[in-house]
Formats: C-alpha cells, sequence, structure tokens
C-alpha cells in the first residue's frame, strides 16, 4: 500500500488543526494516532452520517472524539480495562474473548456499545458504579475509541508479558517498551522525521479503499459477528509479527541481549511503520462501517448530550480554542465608532468625494457623444454658410 502526501478534500484545515494540537498538548500514540483514525473514518462517513455524528458531538467529529475515552480512564480508572484484550501466551490464532470478568475488556466492551446503540440485546452488560448512565453520544464515542483500539496489535497482548510493557526495546539509543514502540514511539518518529508525511493528508478512505468495500460488503451480511474476526486479525498479527520478528521468524524473546534487551534496527522499524499505517487506515474505515449502519438505522433516534462531564484536559483544550479564536479574531482591526458633530462631517466629506467621482465617471462616460454630437453641429453650421454663399 502507497501513501500520498497530498491533502485531500478539507484535509488542509484538518491538518493545521492537528498541527495546533500537537504544539499545544503531550504526545501518545493513542492520542495523535486514534485522531488519525478519526480522520480517516470522516473521510468515509456518509453525509447524513457526518451530519448526525456533528449533532451527537456538539458540533465535533470523529476525530476530535476519538481519545476521549481515555480521559475517562482518569476520572474512572476501572474503565481502563475496556481498552485491553489480555491474551493467554499460548494462543495465537483466534483472540481469546471469553476470560473476561464483569466484561470489562475490549471485545465485550465493544459488543456493549454496539448492542445499546442499535437496540439489540447480545448478552453483554457493563455496570457502571456511582450510578452513571452513558448517553447514546457517550456510546458513540466509546464505540469510535475502542474500534480504533483494535488497529493497536498489543491492546491483544500476553498477560505474562503485560502487554508488551515488560519486555524492554532500545529504538535509536533509547529505552523503551515494546507496548510503548507500537502505542507512540513509531508515531512520534514519524511526525518528528517525518511531518511532510504526517501532516500530508493520508488519513482518508482512499487509500485503503479494496478493504473499506470488502469490509462494508461483509458487515451487512454478518453485522456483529464480524466484530470478532476483526479481533482474530489483530491477535493473529501480534503473534505472527510483534511478538515474532517477522524478518527473522524467531520470537523476540529469543533475541534478547546480555542484558535482556531487544535491538529494535531500522528495517524491522520500517516494516513496522508501514504495518501501523495500513492498520490505522483500515480502523477508521471499519469505524465508519459500523457507524454508517448504526446511525443509518437509527436516524433521528439517538440523543446527544454526556453522562460524563468535567473531564481532565476538557477544559484546558476548550480555553486554548477559545484563545486561539480570540488570538485570530485580535489580528482583524476594530472599527472605532463616531459619533455626533465628527460624523456628520465625515459622512458629508464621504457623501462628497461619491458625488465627485459620481460625475467625474459620467463626464467620461457621456464625453464621447457630446464630442460626436459637437462635430455634426460644427459641420452642419459650416454646410448651411456655404449655401448662403
Amino acid at each position: 500500500m502507497s501513501f500520498g502526501s497530498g491533502l485531500v478534500g478539507g484535509g488542509l484545515w484538518r491538518t493545521l488543526a492537528l498541527v495546533l494540537a500537537l504544539c499545544l498538548r503531550a504526545h501518545a500514540w493513542d492520542k495523535d494516532g486514534h485522531e488519525a483514525i478519526g480522520m480517516t473514518t470522516m473521510s468515509a462517513l456518509d453525509t447524513s452520517a457526518v451530519a448526525q455524528v456533528k449533532h451527537l458531538m456538539g458540533g465535533k467529529d470523529a476525530a476530535d472524539v476519538a481519545a476521549w475515552a481515555h480521559k475517562v480512564n482518569k476520572k474512572y480508572p476501572w474503565t481502563t480495562e475496556l481498552h485491553f484484550q489480555r491474551q493467554p501466551s499460548t494462543r495465537c490464532e483466534k483472540a481469546q474473548i471469553d476470560d473476561c470478568k464483569d466484561n470489562r475488556c475490549l471485545m465485550k466492551a465493544i459488543l456493549y456499545f454496539y448492542g445499546r446503540l442499535t437496540g439489540k440485546d447480545l448478552g453483554v452488560e457493563i455496570t457502571w458504579p456511582d450510578g452513571v448512565k452513558l448517553t447514546d453520544a457517550d456510546c458513540v464515542k466509546y464505540l469510535i475509541n475502542l474500534l480504533g483500539d483494535m488497529a493497536q496489535p498489543l491492546h491483544f497482548g500476553t498477560a505474562d508479558t503485560d502487554m508488551g510493557r515488560n519486555i524492554t526495546v532500545l529504538f535509536r539509543d533509547k529505552k523503551t517498551t515494546l507496548f510503548d514502540v507500537w502505542d507512540k514511539e513509531i508515531t512520534q518518529s514519524v511526525i518528528k522525521n517525518e511531518p511532510h508525511f504526517w501532516w500530508g493528508g493520508w488519513t482518508h478512505v482512499q487509500r485503503t479503499r479494496v478493504e473499506y468495500e470488502r469490509d462494508s460488503e461483509q458487515f451487512k451480511k454478518e453485522h456483529e459477528s464480524l466484530l470478532n474476526r476483526w479481533a482474530d486479525e489483530s491477535a493473529k498479527f501480534m503473534c505472527s509479527s510483534v511478538y515474532r520478528n517477522p524478518i527473522t521468524g524467531k520470537q523476540i524473546t529469543e533475541e534478547l541481549d546480555e542484558n535482556g534487551v531487544f535491538r529494535l534496527n531500522e528495517q524491522l522499524y520500517d516494516i513496522w511503520k508501514r504495518e501501523m499505517f495500513s492498520k490505522m487506515l483500515v480502523a477508521g474505515a471499519r469505524v465508519a462501517i459500523v457507524l454508517n449502519s448504526i446511525l443509518h438505522h437509527r436516524e433521528g433516534q439517538l440523543h446527544a448530550g454526556t453522562a460524563v462531564s468535567h473531564l481532565e484536559g476538557e477544559e484546558e483544550e476548550e480555553e486554548s480554542s477559545s484563545k486561539v479564536l480570540k488570538g485570530r479574531r485580535a489580528d482583524i482591526p476594530h472599527r472605532q465608532h463616531i459619533r455626533g458633530f465628527p460624523a456628520f462631517l465625515l459622512n458629508l466629506f464621504i457623501g462628497s468625494i461619491a458625488l465627485f467621482c459620481f460625475l467625474v465617471l459620467m463626464r467620461l462616460w457621456a464625453g464621447p457623444d457630446r464630442a460626436k454630437q459637437a462635430e455634426r453641429e460644427k459641420r452642419s453650421a459650416t454646410g448651411t454658410a456655404g449655401k448662403k454663399t
């Protein structure tokens, strides 16, 4: 799959917004990556679905709310469990989704919110403490975020490695973890070293058109059962191409140096980078497929609002947006209002100038006709004088 750098549609304005976000906030793949997924989603939504998303989100779109659920984690720490589907070490071909206490795991949560929005009883309930009752808009935001999490293979990491956090990786002279390599290090490396690509409008469904059309047709037939197949894909990729080095075919844990560190070379980095962006695009397309289906069948029946307010960071973001807007307005000269006799003199002056310009234009417009008329009168007079002679 190739990734172009041309801007598509409203990509320029979205790019400027993301540049601003980059300057104002700390970075993490789960934020920048989710925003990229959300941008791809918006490019694939039907026109009516775009309007409904805007209505439900209070004017925001899928990119704006793509990381909303991670803010909820700070207010309700237990919700962090909803973003992960821990796998047993010995299982790789399919995702293990049954070992999930109180339905607090990624796939059960996706089925729960999907069932809430479609009105289907999928046999999954998640009890929120403190009497919190999530709104339709909250469920949409959660679904956007959690479907995006499926793109990050280490959200299906094994329990014994703590989702890859127990595997130390040396990447460009910096020690990190396998989880963080996929969660932020690759993304931030691209943003820093290849900004022309990251801000180049690559987040469009046309970049994954084949997969989008295939998944769209399958979802029309299989609906929520297809969600489990998508989970299987991520779990299988996690085993075959993340925990296992796709270049050497060996398990990463077999390639640790004497200090227990895996050295990520540039060749493997390039492979993982391509895979990551491909997965982000596919994830954005799949979010759009699910939302298009839900919003088409529930048009006008879903309600806006939120049951989870005062999230950390939201006030700062709104304040920053307000400051940016005020700053732009400050660049616009403000007119000073003149009143009383000075205003009369100013209006008289402006009126005189306008009248003068009008008379000059009229004279210029009428000039050729008057000259022709004078010439005709002169010839007429000359002719009359000749006859008398």
